[in-house]
């Protein structure tokens, strides 16, 4: 089994929060990096991630969103052997000491994770950009990280001639250039079996393809990874992504629950820079 390299939280959003005001750029910069340093601390109670930074009267002021960490880091199939044995309410009595929401208020509790690092011109480091989620796995959401269960859900929306279904689901994965042609040729079965009266069963064919080729692992010359029997092997946030996609299809409402939405790119920031009397992190 392929090591997991990437590391998450189970979080609960505490709201946003003032740090500080200062009177230069070079001392956002300064205040930037030791955000970074009290994040990559495991003592630290809180991540702080989303840093707005206004300018007003000549003072430089820096928000961040704040995160309440109910665990240290841990893959996410940790994380997920943690949550799944819950139901909602179930986790938040569990994580109750910990939380911010009281008398009956539901806390927002998500899985998050820091956002790459970027590299400037030296090769040196500049700062983690934010926090990006991805919802928690409950007791009641495991069959939706089961293959066989996720087929029989394409299988069911190609039966009752749901062409948004694939529409959107070709649309979703369509940033993963890998799987491009798959994501092609779900469009144009989508669109042979609506207008051309094609069989469905071309429409849950092609959508099978592109799972089954979306959740295996891949090297970084993008080859398939294999298992010491040979076995190709799946990767477990891709496999996730594609259960929640199905899951939240009818309840679109569940993507924007969050301070930010799930499972698309964000743009890469590259510096900071002033503008009309306002920092912004320049997105490229």
């Amino acid at each position: 089994m392929k090591k997991e390299l990437k590391r998450y939280f189970l979080v609960e959003y505490y709201g946003d929060k003032r740090l500080i005001c200062v009177d230069s750029l070079e001392e956002v910069k300064i205040l930037i990096n030791e955000v970074k340093k009290y994040n990559n601390r495991k003592s630290s109670k809180f991540l702080f991630g989303n840093i707005e930074i206004n300018k007003v009267d000549d003072i430089y002021f820096l928000e961040s969103h704040l995160y309440r960490k109910y665990t240290d880091r841990l893959t996410i199939s940790e994380i997920d052997d943690i949550t799944s044995k819950y139901s909602e309410s179930e986790l938040i009595e569990l994580f109750k000491d910990k939380s911010k929401m009281k008398d009956g208020i539901k806390p927002d509790i998500n899985i998050a994770y820091l956002e790459t690092q970027n590299k400037d011109e030296n090769n040196s480091i500049r700062f983690e950009r934010g926090i990006k989620y991805i919802p928690v796995l409950y007791k009641e959401d495991t069959k939706y990280v089961d293959p066989s269960y996720i087929r029989s859900c394409m299988y069911f929306h190609a039966s009752t001639k749901d062409y948004e279904f694939f529409r959107s689901l070709a649309k979703e994965f369509s940033v993963y250039h890998f799987i491009g042609d798959e994501v092609s040729d779900l469009y144009d079965k989508v669109d042979k079996c609506e207008y051309q009266n094609a069989s469905l069963n071309l429409l849950y064919s092609s959508a099978n393809k592109l799972f089954s080729k979306f959740i295996l692992e891949y090297e970084k010359d993008e080859s398939l990874t294999r298992d010491e029997n040979g076995k190709y092997i799946i990767s477990r946030r891709r496999l996730r992504d594609f259960g929640f996609f199905i899951k939240n299809f009818n309840i679109r409402d569940s993507k924007i629950k969050s301070p930010l939405c799930y499972n698309y790119p964000l743009p890469k920031s590259e510096y900071i820079e002033e503008e009309n009397g306002q920092l912004k992190l320049r997105l490229k």
